[in-house]
């Protein structure tokens, strides 16, 4: 066990009080494994390409959340307006701005903890069904075993929710800390949700966060998700998704990733129900030494369901991505249709990308298909832009935001596409 991962382990409560017994079991079964294999490392395929150096050198701590906060301290800036928004503050729970509707629950974690909130125990307890066992999955197990802060999410059957945003942010500190949260969502048959999710904090900010999102899509269910981040680049960013999908229903997540030092998010969605559908989709832009790991699966377990994989990268500088996708048809999934596509620029002879996209099919009837491609600009076309005027800094720009914006432009919201794709403009590395 690595240096770092003693400290973690050491820093974890030797002894779990408070609160029901299932959820001491969970936390003592969390510490348990945390204890016995510590964090994820190179040795673990899953994180073949992904290194946690950075933590190490940072002398990084087990952060606790906030104990009372200054009057006046506020998130950054929604991208967009909101019915109902969470700001979240080293991984706690901080307020609640906007009437929440009928048929929408928004609680702190431990409230509903506290509350017995229907259905959450056997939620909290599925993550173990789908976790593997070992190092490769640490951050899972870390998270449990400070299992409290967070958030619990109810949208009730045949409601529309509209949208919610939760603002992500820590605070500066001299010491960098590392931040554990969950966050529970349960949409019941026929319930509608929209969900914004967005990671800035103040600068000079080294603090890490590691956050477990667990969602059940209820029959017939609709659930839009987009996640949105720039952190600086002394920011870590881990995330876990788990999605569970009844019939009928339809997941659609957005991850755009715009900063971090380090970022890796883990994306995994069951469709155990026949007709259910999943689109994952993501744009990441690279520069400096920033990397980005996106590890996405879907599981097909039932027929007729639908599923699509589409990510686009540009990476500039000392920039690396990292892209493994993966889709699985299980036995009985018969008609099931899937398919995956990462396309990548390089802008730096420095820059890497790592992209692996995978197929695993165990039915009949299926229409499955895969692609992944690492290349540069197309030089013809940075010249025709240059024939109509512009630089060729500025056609390189250009054209380098129309290939992430094919992401953007997929979202429903037109507001926040456009919002988001002015960001990625902003933001985008130059060519070297």
């Amino acid at each position: 066990m690595s240096e770092l991962s003693a400290a973690l382990a050491e820093a974890l409560p030797k002894h779990v009080e408070g609160g029901p017994e299932w959820l001491a079991s969970l936390r003592s079964n969390g510490a348990k494994q945390f204890r016995a294999h510590g964090l994820p490392s190179r040795k673990d395929e899953a994180w073949k390409y992904t290194g946690l150096t950075r933590l190490a050198e940072g002398n990084l701590q087990l952060g606790s959340g906030f104990e009372s906060w200054e009057s006046g301290l506020t998130n950054p800036k929604p991208l967009v307006e909101a019915d109902v928004q969470v700001n979240m503050l080293d991984g706690q729970f901080l307020e609640l701005v906007g009437d929440v509707p009928a048929g929408l629950t928004v609680l702190p974690l431990s409230v509903a903890i506290r509350d017995n909130a229907e259905g959450l125990k056997e939620l909290l307890e599925s993550l173990d069904e789908t976790s593997p066992k070992g190092s490769s999955d640490g951050f899972s197990a870390l998270n449990s075993a400070t299992l409290d802060a967070g958030l619990f999410i109810r949208v009730a059957s045949g409601v529309d929710a509209g949208k919610l945003s939760i603002s992500w942010s820590t605070r500066a500190v001299e010491t960098p800390l590392l931040f554990n949260s969950r966050v529970c969502v349960m949409l019941e048959e026929r319930a509608q949700m929209s969900l914004l999710e967005q990671f800035e904090s103040p600068d000079d900010n080294a603090n890490s966060s590691n956050i477990v999102l667990q969602i059940a899509v209820g029959q017939d269910a609709c659930f839009s998700h987009v996640r949105f981040q720039q952190e600086n680049d002394d920011a870590a960013i881990f995330t876990r998704t788990e999605v569970s999908q009844q019939s009928g229903s339809d997941y659609g997540y957005f991850g755009f990733d715009l900063g971090g030092g380090l970022v890796r998010h883990d994306l995994h969605s069951n469709l155990w129900g026949p007709g259910a559908k999943a689109a994952l989709n993501g744009a990441y832009l690279l520069d400096g030494n920033r990397h980005v790991d996106n590890h996405a699966r879907v599981d097909h377990r039932a027929p007729g369901g639908v599923s699509d994989q589409y990510f686009r990268g540009v990476a500039g500088g000392r920039g690396r991505a990292v892209f493994n996708t993966a889709v699985c048809v299980h036995p009985g999934a018969d008609e099931t249709e899937a398919t995956q596509s990462n396309a990548n620029i390089l802008l730096s002879a420095r820059a890497e990308v790592d992209t692996k996209p995978e197929l695993e099919i165990y039915a009949d009837e299926v229409v499955a298909s895969h692609g992944a491609t690492v290349g540069q600009l197309d030089e013809q076309a940075v010249f025709y832009m240059q024939s109509r005027g512009l630089s060729e800094a500025d056609a390189r720009q250009l054209l380098t935001t129309a290939f992430c914006r094919s992401v953007s432009d997929k979202l429903v919201d037109p507001v926040l596409s456009e919002v988001i794709s002015e960001r990625m403009m902003d933001v985008m590395p130059q060519a070297e």
